[in-house]
């Protein structure tokens, strides 16, 4: 790859997606925006999985900004959160630049609308105004000082200050869902109690806890290692006019290859319920027939884990209206392995090997040729210069070769 399309990549990397990736098919009303990146977990494939559901709401246009990988220098992750109705953290990681950190505050305070997606809460310790937004955070050296614990008992909320670590979780295991604030619009409907799939249940966590409203609980029972104390699973906190959803559930570890976690119908369903309620402040979304009950989970295949071979099948069937998070997911690879030449020249090989192929989607071409034309090469050039001859793609081959001669 050229030294120069290294340089550019990560000035691009946030833009792709709010290009036009999106301009051939009918908007949804609510556009939502996940940050993503780093993590402690399964990143791609845990952003891939919310992608996925979060398309098949049916009510969002979804964005993508993705950091520089862990270690890398931070200072262009420059983010306007502005255009969005709700930001979906899937981050944890270094710390963002001063600017995207102010921008995120002056966000929220105003409005906007944020999800925090289990390891979320992990993220930024030392963060003051970041961990009012998240209510409860885990790990990170958190303790006494980050704030009380919060449990429920008896029916009471207990805020407790006793000093001890903040975070905290045993083997992964399936557990109970229990409603705590039935009437609320994210658990409006949905069966008091519920059986969530295998995950790891967050426990002892610690932070501000204002204007916090616990939702949901769930039992860390003793035999998992747990508290012996109902755990806030699903809640939310008010932080200026901005209004956000925090799920503990949606576990993805970095070497797993099946994610049931992220796959349960709850998890699934509470989600995509707590983001339209995180932009909105209503919920409009029936409750599926198919849920789970106390003694049963259930689990939905929403997603694939994206490797090169999915991406590139993905994208030789694309058509408009369907799901976009093939490319998403390319453009998250690439941001990932933006250093190492050997994996990128394999990414030129699947696009030049897509383009030139009689049997390939042109609704995938287009995207490919308007959205990942700046990463091109020299080798490109005679490609862009035979789809000139398509009339159907005509005008995104010369879009190209314009993007190639800079």
């Amino acid at each position: 790859m050229k030294k120069s399309n290294i340089k550019i990549l990560h000035v691009l990397i946030g833009m792709i997606l709010a290009a036009s990736l999106f301009s051939c098919t009918p908007k949804p009303e609510l556009r939502a925006l996940i940050v993503t990146g780093q993590n402690n977990h399964n990143v791609t494939n845990s952003t891939a999985a919310i992608i996925s559901i979060l398309d098949k709401a049916e009510i969002f246009t979804v964005f993508i900004e993705t950091s520089p990988g862990q270690g890398r220098d931070m200072s262009g992750f420059i983010v306007d959160f502005t255009p969005f109705d709700v930001v979906v953290l899937n981050y944890t990681g270094d710390a963002w630049p001063e600017e995207t950190r102010n921008n995120f505050v002056s966000y929220v305070e105003n409005g906007g609308g944020v999800v925090v997606v289990h390891a979320a809460n992990n993220a930024f310790p030392d963060w003051k105004e970041y961990n009012e937004i998240i209510g409860l955070g885990g790990w990170g050296d958190r303790d006494e000082n980050s704030g009380p614990y919060v449990y429920v008992k008896d029916g009471e909320i207990i805020r407790d200050n006793s000093a001890g670590r903040g975070g905290n979780h045993g083997p992964q295991h399936e557990y109970v869902i229990e409603a705590f604030q039935p009437e609320h619009p994210i658990m409006k409907g949905l069966p008091a109690k519920w059986l969530h799939t295998k995950d790891e249940l967050y426990q002892e966590l610690r932070g501000p806890a204002k204007n916090m409203e616990i939702l949901a609980t769930t039992f860390a029972a003793e035999e998992f290692n747990g508290t012996g104390r109902d755990e806030p699973a699903l809640f939310t906190i008010s932080y200026g006019n901005g209004r956000i959803f925090h799920t503990i559930l949606g576990h993805a570890g970095g070497e797993d290859l099946f994610f049931p976690a992220m796959e349960c119908a709850g998890f699934i369903t509470t989600l995509q319920r707590g983001a339209e309620w995180a932009a909105t402040g209503k919920v409009s979304q029936r409750v599926p027939e198919e849920f789970p009950d106390e003694t049963k989970s259930v689990r939905w295949k929403y997603f694939e884990p994206m490797d090169i071979g999915i991406i590139s099948e993905k994208i030789k069937e694309y058509e408009i209206g369907k799901s976009t998070s093939c490319f998403i997911a390319l453009k998250d690879f690439i941001a990932e392995n933006s250093s190492n030449e050997v994996t990128i020249d394999e990414y030129h090989d699947m696009i030049l090997t897509i383009l030139s192929s009689g049997s390939a989607s042109k609704e995938g071409k287009k995207v490919l040729l308007k959205e990942f034309s700046w990463m091109a090469t020299e080798a490109y050039r005679s490609v862009y210069e035979k789809l000139i001859s398509d009339e159907d793609i005509k005008n995104e081959a010369l879009f190209a070769l314009e993007i190639l001669e800079y």
